[in-house]
């Protein structure tokens, strides 16, 4: 199965990239009939193994897999029911979207590539007990149609149309979190970008960018 390829690379990536710490958070991609791939509980992600993935349904079933899938399976449903754009989920406890998980309440943007690949300031959930109802009911009203969310005292979540997206957003939110941390150690009041302007850079990513990105593909 090619999706079971993509999420194997995608954890490598996200290991590369930083965002990942022993065997804390997970992926998934939405499949062509409605099913969800998703990673498994307590597995380290350089030792997964295609065989280790979880095939669930819409109602977080197991359909197929011999592994036990994540504990926040249930917010990689209620995304899915929520966005029909999203067809992949990366959630990890990257170190600076964590330190803003427990001391803000929102990440203002400040720089264009964030705005482009994020498409608004990435709010923080209230707390609720992970893998619960409550928390991924939590993640998706704070998500929004925006591309990444942070949990608080937890982590974050980047969401995409691919497993690339997902990764991109996740790696926004990483940097829009140190960025800001770092600009309230200069000042009280970083120049933070307008609704408008993140708007308006969103929309050219998309309508651009990422679909000139689609063509080549």
């Amino acid at each position: 199965m090619k999706e079971s390829i993509q999420i194997l690379q995608a954890c490598e990536d996200v290991q590369e990239s930083g965002l990942i710490f022993g065997t804390w958070g997970n992926l998934s991609v939405l499949l062509e009939n409605g099913n969800i791939l998703i990673t498994p509980s307590g597995i380290p992600y350089d030792e997964l193994r295609e065989e280790d993935l979880v095939i669930c349904d819409m109602n977080g079933n197991v359909v197929s897999g011999k592994q036990e899938p994540s504990s926040e399976l249930k917010m990689h449903v209620e995304i899915y029911k929520a966005r029909k754009d999203v067809k992949a989920i990366v959630h990890t406890h990257s170190l600076y979207a964590s330190v803003a998980s427990s001391a803000l309440n929102m990440v203002p943007l400040l720089v264009e590539d964030a705005a482009m690949v994020l498409g608004g300031n990435i709010e923080v959930t209230s707390y609720e007990a992970p893998g619960t109802q409550e928390l991924a009911l939590e993640v998706v009203k704070h998500l929004g149609q925006k591309n990444a969310v942070i949990i608080a005292n937890h982590g974050q979540v980047g969401v995409g149309p691919t497993l690339d997206d997902a990764i991109l957003a996740s790696v926004m939110c990483e940097k829009s979190s140190q960025l800001y941390i770092k600009a309230l150690e200069i000042t009280d009041s970083p120049r933070v970008l307008s609704d408008e302007d993140v708007k308006k850079l969103s929309n050219v990513y998309v309508s651009h960018y990422r679909r000139l990105r689609d063509f080549k593909e």
